[in-house]
């Protein structure tokens, strides 16, 4: 393996170049079965459930000591998070990702964005034949043949989960990047259209893709019913975001909103009343940690960096918008930036796609938390 394609596969283990419009498949594509839990990554009562390990972080404090940030997982909860990981599969051959034996990138990926969902819901993670990176450079018509044949599994497998659970429980839907893509169609086949399954929707979390509305509005775009998050505690709505270092934001065209329309952005940080400020950054280490400042000594496969990063919403002139982060250490603040936000990755018009779900980690479980909380 080459150094550069060595970095590739480092950088862009949770990326996604842009993806057409969704158009529906013409080709019928016979989905995988969901019923064997060797289908799934994280399934609540198998033998075994991925979300289930222990994921302690060392937390680096303002004052410069260490600590270990412990899981603290419930026995019971009120919300099911239904998570679609990102693209994996890095092989510059057009297809999908047909061969499900070895799962350990797809787990590792699962486990960095969502294992501390945990603590506020129960997971369900399945595998699916998602389309390799390669794909995504081989025109439009390949991709979507390709994308629905990744979607077919994505909704057998969400079609599965709604068989098994009590229909009184709430669900999160999440997902990044390609994860995020198969999101968005799950909302449009089984949410945007039928007002009992919103009324089931806590939340719906497509993370680092397009969710476009008309400026000033927060359905009409993307979707007719499902709305933008706006408010303090609102459910049934929609958290979305990419994310881009301050002063380095240079989009990809295919990233922009269509004319008379607007990306939208929710800040996780902030759409609760908050000041915009991460409660906390949760990275996994293992390939990333050569890349990472200040973690040589840490120990622990995660470290987390509470009340250092902020994020903001920011709409360009395109209506392009996106959430800008930033350093922003209190007076005091020992600490630097595990994340050199100033470095160019090799694709840096893409921004921090790799780190979309790990720098606003703490916010986007606390989200949950809170209406779940808010639950009978």
């Amino acid at each position: 393996m080459t150094v550069r394609v060595a970095l590739l596969v480092v950088f862009l283990a949770a990326c996604d170049p842009p993806a057409p419009a969704h158009t529906v498949a013409t080709t019928p594509v016979t989905p995988a079965a969901y019923d064997a839990s060797s289908r799934w990554i994280c399934q609540p009562g198998a033998a075994f459930d991925a979300c289930k390990t222990e994921l302690p972080a060392t937390e680096l404090e303002p004052n410069g000591t260490r600590t270990l940030l412990e899981d603290r997982r419930p026995a019971h909860t009120k919300v099911d998070c239904f998570y679609v990981y990102p693209t994996v599969d890095m092989d510059m051959t057009p297809g999908n990702h047909e061969d499900l034996d070895d799962t350990t990138k797809q787990t590792r990926t699962t486990l960095a964005q969502v294992g501390r969902f945990s603590e506020v819901c129960s997971v369900w993670a399945p595998l699916y034949r998602q389309v390799t990176f390669g794909t995504y450079m081989h025109g439009k018509d390949r991709l979507e043949e390709g994308l629905g044949e990744a979607y077919a599994d994505v909704s057998a497998a969400f079609r599965e989960y709604l068989s098994r659970v009590d229909p009184q429980r709430k669900v999160v839907v999440v997902g990044h990047s390609q994860g995020a893509q198969m999101v968005l169609r799950l909302l449009k086949e089984f949410f945007d259209g039928d007002a009992a399954m919103r009324a089931r929707l806590l939340l719906a979390m497509p993370i680092g893709t397009g969710v476009d509305v008309p400026p000033g509005q927060t359905t009409g775009g993307t979707f007719a019913s499902i709305p933008i998050c706006t408010k303090p505690n609102e459910v049934g709505c929609i958290v979305t975001y990419r994310s881009y270092a301050a002063g380095h934001v240079d989009p990809l065209p295919g990233w922009l909103p269509p004319a008379g329309q607007e990306s939208a952005c929710v800040n996780p940080a902030s759409v609760d009343g908050g000041d915009g400020r991460f409660s906390r950054a949760i990275l996994t280490l293992g390939p990333m940690r050569r890349f990472l400042r200040g973690v040589d000594d840490v120990t622990t496969s995660y470290v987390a960096i509470p009340d250092f990063y902020a994020g903001r919403c920011v709409k360009l002139a395109s209506g392009f918008s996106y959430l800008e982060v930033s350093a922003a250490p209190r007076p005091g603040d020992a600490r630097e930036s595990p994340v050199d936000l100033d470095r160019r990755m090799l694709f840096p018009r893409m921004g921090l796609h790799i780190l979309d779900m790990q720098l606003e980690q703490g916010d986007l479980v606390a989200m949950i938390a809170r209406r779940a909380a808010a639950l009978p």
